[in-house]
């Protein structure tokens, strides 16, 4: 099975036109800064057992922290719609929105960024 960060990035890599670059677990020096492109970068914020029974655990509870890095040419209007199709994306796929963030002016950059939480429970058959 894939880790939870690359499932995400299946779920966004390609799929939204606003988001230029897509990152796992880090964003490389080169690209760090970079004012000109939306950046997304992803990483594991859970991987635990769940679903506790008969001395054992049943399922698997993965997340992931979606971080957006925002171009500094972007409208509001085009954030907001961005961020509600991202949602819906990982809704669709089973994913639960666990906190949607609000935006925050990088102090470096001056880019607006956002921060989602997404969680998903796994089911492990045959336990």
């Amino acid at each position: 099975m894939k880790s939870p960060s690359q499932q995400a990035e299946l779920l966004i890599k390609n799929k939204f036109s606003l988001i230029d670059e897509v990152y796992r677990e880090s964003i490389p020096k080169e690209i760090i800064g970079n004012q000109a492109k939306t950046i997304c970068l992803i990483t594991e914020w859970l991987n635990e057992p769940t679903y506790y029974a008969n001395a054992t655990f049943k399922g698997w509870t993965i997340g992931v922290e979606v971080q957006l890095f925002y171009r500094k040419a972007l409208s509001g209007e085009d954030v907001t719609n961005l961020e509600i199709e991202l949602a819906k994306k990982f809704v669709h796929e089973k994913w639960t929105v666990e906190q949607s963030k609000a935006h925050v002016k990088d102090p470096d950059t001056g880019q607006s960024t956002k921060v989602f939480y997404f969680a998903k429970d796994l089911v492990i058959k045959g336990v």
